[in-house]
């Protein structure tokens, strides 16, 4: 549905997002317990944050990062309407693919927290 808040456009990419991964898997492997704020830091001020030039983007950035990147990603935190996150207690890597390809509810701007009528303007 577009760049929603986002005052330009950035060039994330997929090797963006994989060499996130390799930092996520090496500092969960390195510490007894989730270093919440040095991800939030590695990721939204020099993995992403990198690519981001403007300051109210970089605080959008930043913002989506406290909100999902916290320890109630491993409570239950509702991570779209109607969609909460498994406990990692109760579940295996593949229980984990399974439930995200059958509970998350379909795409739609409401889903982001938009207007339905986004959807539109997106689609023209």
């Amino acid at each position: 549905f577009g760049q929603q808040g986002w005052s330009r456009k950035y060039s994330f990419n997929t090797g963006d997002l994989l060499i996130c991964a390799n930092v996520l898997q090496s500092y969960l492997d390195a510490n007894p317990i989730v270093p919440w704020d040095d991800l939030r830091y590695i990721f939204g001020e020099i993995m992403y944050g990198g690519h981001i030039t403007d300051p109210w983007d970089r605080r959008t950035c930043n913002t989506y990062l406290q909100v999902y990147q916290q320890e109630g990603l491993f409570n239950g935190l509702e991570l779209a309407p109607g969609f909460k996150s498994p406990s990692p207690n109760e579940m295996d890597y593949d229980a984990y693919i399974k439930y995200a390809e059958t509970a998350m509810p379909p795409e739609s701007p409401l889903l982001f927290g938009l207007h339905p009528n986004a959807e539109i303007g997106y689609l023209t």
